[in-house]
């Protein structure tokens, strides 16, 4: 039966090739591990974005009709009053969803510190 001190070379090639397999496995679980933080927080993120929209939204239409009954008070008939809260509303909605949408990126799920780990 060989030892392996008869064959040097063969061992310490198997042995470079178990530490780079298992360096791998662990950079793989640590990756793994990280999108899933990544996913938590983003679903934690979520979550509270729509309770608070859910809270926030009666407010932002009682406001509304509250600015448009003012606009009538101070002179303008009530169809154009309506008209003007509700455009300027949607043009702000429209540039919120634009903005958040832009802020999750799906680039925001990329490991980032394994990937610098592993450039060391």
């Amino acid at each position: 039966m060989a030892k392996d001190s008869d064959h040097p070379v063969t061992s310490l090639f198997a042995a470079v090739v178990n530490e780079v397999a298992h360096l791998l496995q662990t950079e793989f679980r640590l990756a793994r591990a990280e999108v899933k933080e990544k996913i938590a927080q983003l679903s934690n993120g979520g979550m509270l974005i729509g309770a608070g929209a859910v809270l926030i939204l009666p407010g932002l239409v009682v406001l509304c009709f509250a600015i448009s009954r003012w606009l009538v008070i101070a002179g303008l008939p009530e169809e154009w009053a309506l008209l003007l809260v509700a455009a300027v509303a949607l043009v702000a909605g429209i540039g919120l969803a634009i903005a958040g949408s832009n802020a999750v990126k799906a680039s925001s799920l990329v490991p980032e510190r394994t990937i610098d780990l592993g450039a060391c």
